[in-house]
């Protein structure tokens, strides 16, 4: 089979482009055509621009042919942002009719810097209204769905990144993770997500600096494209006091498999919720099978923690109530009944509260950095069962086998909300496909700063058990094999 342009992950795009072998406006079509022929599928844009793109392709390719040096490591490469994130001269709505024909004038400093390496924003991804859930809909654009399964969610908020991702409508996508919100997506399309240690890249346009939950992260279909793009957007700027400490970029390891010889993994089935699929537990305990083949040490001992849930909830409410409760006098009619429901909640919480919760957001900061004194990376499932009905409701219970598990915040995702509270990078990284054809994901968390570990893993995971020439059905569509 002949490998389709939009196939190709970044690094071999820009190094085609570079070395004159492939022009950008010649992958920046392909890219777009293959979005036209099979978006309406999976819904993944808020936003496309085709002519801004094709126009920028063709700079790029007058930059080369007058013989000037490529602006970047990404020259020419087409890259998506999800609607939560400013782009300059394009709306920016954040899933919202409240917020329908915001334009921004100038980019976050994270786009900013990937354009100025020559990348080249094809369009704004979906996103639920505020990115208020990990399931990705929205009264604006409708409900995006899994590549994989058509009837199934990609899962929440930066859905729309990982549907394109995993369909080819980009190699990269810039995303965000307030509570699993690049990670949980990243799992149920069957792509790599990193959420990289608090403020490492800036987020300098977020409404809370000091204490807000949400970091700017990166998705790709491989561990190379994910280091390059996260190196791109990492270092300090004076806007977000958080990455002026801020360790930087990551190196990809020459020999992946070498790196995991006496690296100390614990593994942590359960985070508090009571149940996990087997869909899930057999391919995640079968990889740390193979690592530990390969020389790491794997330790599965509990923790018997209090992982911060409650804490977390009060806090992402109480920013919700801050940030949008302005807006129910106004456009309460327009916004999605569940973000009414979260500002009333974070309206109602008592300053007492409040602090309780931050109180205990330090305390599960102290509690996680323990854990790292008998281990080098915690590793734990993503999620307790591959992606969720495209129509289930975030106020649902999680539901298996006709069985109520309890809501999803505690049943579903309770392994990535802790680390947001805590800080820690965190990555998800494909591992499998159950039996209804739904990706598996394996998280690993690191020490603060500890981002050249995750990759380390993640690259021998890779080269363990390669995944990127797999392709979900909606890539291809039912006529042809995902090959």
């Amino acid at each position: 089979m002949t490998t389709p342009l939009w196939t190709m992950p970044a690094t071999a795009l820009a190094a085609e482009i570079a070395a004159g072998r492939l022009s950008a406006a010649e992958a920046m079509r392909a890219v777009l055509d293959h979005i036209a022929a099979r978006n309406d599928a999976v819904n993944a844009f808020a936003t496309l621009d085709p002519e801004g793109a094709m126009a920028a392709a063709a700079r790029s390719d007058t930059r080369r042919a007058g013989g000037e040096a490529p602006a970047g490591p990404l020259d020419g490469v087409p890259v998506t942002v999800k609607d939560l994130l400013a782009t300059a001269g394009m709306e920016t709505a954040m899933g919202s009719r409240a917020f329908a024909g915001r334009v921004p004038d100038a980019d976050a400093e994270a786009v900013a810097r990937l354009r100025r390496a020559g990348a080249i924003v094809i369009g704004k991804t979906t996103t639920p209204e505020f990115g208020h859930k990990v399931l990705t809909d929205s009264p604006r654009h409708g409900v995006t769905r899994n590549p994989w399964v058509p009837d199934r969610s990609p899962g929440g908020s930066s859905g729309g990144a990982a549907a394109a991702v995993a369909t080819g409508f980009g190699p990269v996508a810039v995303t965000t993770d307030g509570a699993g919100s690049g990670r949980i997506p990243a799992s149920c399309c069957g792509v790599v997500g990193l959420k990289p240690t608090h403020g490492t890249i800036p987020h300098e346009t977020h409404t809370d600096l000091f204490g807000g939950l949400t970091c700017i992260g990166t998705m790709a279909r491989t561990v190379a494209d994910v280091a390059l793009v996260h190196n791109l957007m990492a270092g300090p700027h004076p806007g977000d006091p958080w990455s002026l400490a801020g360790k930087g970029g990551v190196r990809l390891p020459a020999d992946p498999l070498a790196g995991l010889r006496g690296l100390r993994l614990r593994y942590l089935a359960r985070m508090g919720n009571d149940w996990l699929d087997p869909e899930v537990a057999a391919p995640c305990s079968a990889m740390l099978d193979r690592l530990a083949d390969a020389g790491a040490r794997i330790g599965d001992e509990a923790a018997d923690l209090d992982w911060g849930l409650t804490a977390g909830r009060r806090l992402m409410r109480a920013y919700q109530a801050a940030r949008f409760g302005p807006l129910l006098e106004r456009h309460g009619g327009l916004l999605d009944p569940g973000v009414v429901a979260g500002i009333r909640e974070g309206q109602a919480l008592t300053p007492a509260w409040i602090l309780a919760a931050l109180a205990d957001r330090s305390r599960l900061y102290r509690d996680v950095q323990g854990l790292f004194a008998g281990c080098d990376l915690l590793v734990t499932p993503v999620v307790s069962t591959p992606a969720l009905p495209a129509g289930q409701q975030a106020e649902e219970p999680l539901v298996t086998g006709g069985i109520a598990r309890g809501p999803l915040r505690e049943a579903w995702y309770p392994y990535t909300i802790p680390f947001n509270l805590t800080g820690n990078p965190a990555l998800s990284v494909p591992v499998g496909v159950a039996a209804s054809g739904l990706p598996v994901g394996l998280q690993l968390v690191a020490p603060w700063h500890g981002e050249d570990r995750l990759v380390t893993v993640a690259a021998a995971i890779e080269a363990l058990q390669p995944w990127a020439d797999r392709w979900p059905p909606a890539a291809f569509g039912t006529e042809a094999p995902a090959c």
